[in-house]
């Protein structure tokens, strides 16, 4: 049980930092004859003092495509997340608090409450998958242009193409507000050209008074509440050994345009990790490394304890029960295959054990990028 719980919670910190690394006046004219530089700034840090609504996200993938949605309150230093899950015994509300001194994930079905401390955490623009903090980078890599015009939850909004220069990026289409920079819809599109998904922030109120104590993450008399420190520190090279416990493998070969940005070993006093983190100023590529485990030996002969039996696939319903509504007919899997995590922020992964190490790459770059980099550290490691 422990190791299982240790794997969920590494699986959990890969996803959540893949994911990191976001008064009107006549807009409508505003929005014509905009020179390329100031296109440019409407992606920066955006300016508001309250927002809150429902983000819909719909992934698109071979075999189909589903939504899910998060409720948002955020103010400009806090917000708060909900997003309902399913679970065999009915669907599971999940609540996270960012704040200044921390990162809380509430499980009210389990009344438990986690608080996270010492390191920077994931918030709700990272959804948007648009860094704001190296656009001069980003201007090398693509160019930025108006495609049209539209209105989301009512707000006059500028549609931007980001295009690529290099093939192997993904496309970008966002509906952005002038007035307050915020993105209300963004379509990102894979190197070939398919969308892959759509985040649109839905019911959308911008600037308008709060719920009271909606950002309050008092937790309830009668729950438990665990505190975890989940550290993110940036190391060179020469220091990672001794801070992780291990040397982390470079790429010999990575993408054109793309620099490394750095080095982070994250994780607790039971286990470690290296993520490393290329970009070009907007796509993100993130190594995750770490020790393999070692393997299980297997029973021995005549032992009394037989095998246990092999366990049912993720989300694999009873035999016999009908599929659920919307979902492939028995014996195609769900969406391609993709995982859950998958399902709500489609990415391409590449594996390999690089001598003792267990490497992960995660990016929304084209698939062969990705098998070139993993293969460059196969290769450098020899």
């Amino acid at each position: 049980m422990m190791r299982q719980k240790a794997l969920a919670t590494i699986l959990l910190t890969i996803f959540l930092f893949s994911l990191e690394v976001q008064t009107q006046d006549s807009p409508e004219r505003r929005g014509r004859g905009f020179a390329p530089d100031s296109l440019w700034d409407l992606l920066g840090a955006p300016r508001f003092k309250t927002l809150q609504g429902k983000i819909q996200v719909t992934v698109f993938l071979p075999n189909g495509s589903h939504s899910w949605t998060a409720e948002l309150w955020a103010d400009e230093n806090r917000s708060r997340g909900q997003v309902w899950l399913p679970h065999p015994e009915g669907p599971r509300q999940i609540v996270t608090f960012t704040l200044p001194e921390g990162f809380w994930v509430w499980l009210p079905f389990a009344k438990r409450a986690i608080r996270y401390e010492g390191g920077e955490f994931p918030s709700w623009r990272d959804m948007w998958q648009i860094r704001t903090d190296k656009l001069d980078m980003a201007k090398s890599n693509y160019n930025l242009r108006v495609v049209g015009r539209d209105r989301i939850s009512g707000y006059f909004c500028l549609i931007l193409q980001m295009e690529p220069k290099v093939k192997g990026n993904a496309t970008r289409k966002i509906w952005v507000h002038p007035p307050t920079r915020l993105p209300l819809q963004v379509e990102r599109y894979s190197p070939d050209g398919r969308l892959e998904i759509r985040v649109t922030l839905t019911e959308a109120k911008i600037n308008e008074p709060l719920p009271v104590m909606i950002l309050d993450p008092t937790v309830p008399s009668d729950w438990t509440v665990q505190t975890l420190s989940m550290q993110r520190k940036k190391v060179s090279l020469g220091q990672a050994d001794e801070v992780l416990g291990f040397t982390p493998v470079l790429p010999t070969w990575v993408p054109p345009g793309y620099l490394l940005e750095g080095i982070f070993a994250i994780g607790e006093h039971r286990w470690k990790m290296a993520h490393i983190v290329y970009t070009d100023g907007i796509g993100v590529i993130s190594i995750f490394q770490h020790p393999t485990p070692p393997k299980r030996r297997p029973p021995l002969r005549g032992s009394p304890f037989p095998p246990p039996p092999p366990r049912k696939p993720f989300g694999q319903p009873p035999p016999g029960s009908p599929p659920p509504h919307g979902s492939p007919p028995r014996g195609s899997p769900p969406f391609g295959g993709a995982s859950p995590i998958q399902q709500m922020f489609p990415n391409r992964i590449a594996f390999r054990e690089v001598g003792n190490l267990t490497v992960i790459l995660i990016s929304e770059v084209s698939q062969d990028w990705l098998e070139k980099m993993a293969s460059s550290m196969s290769s450098a490691a020899r």
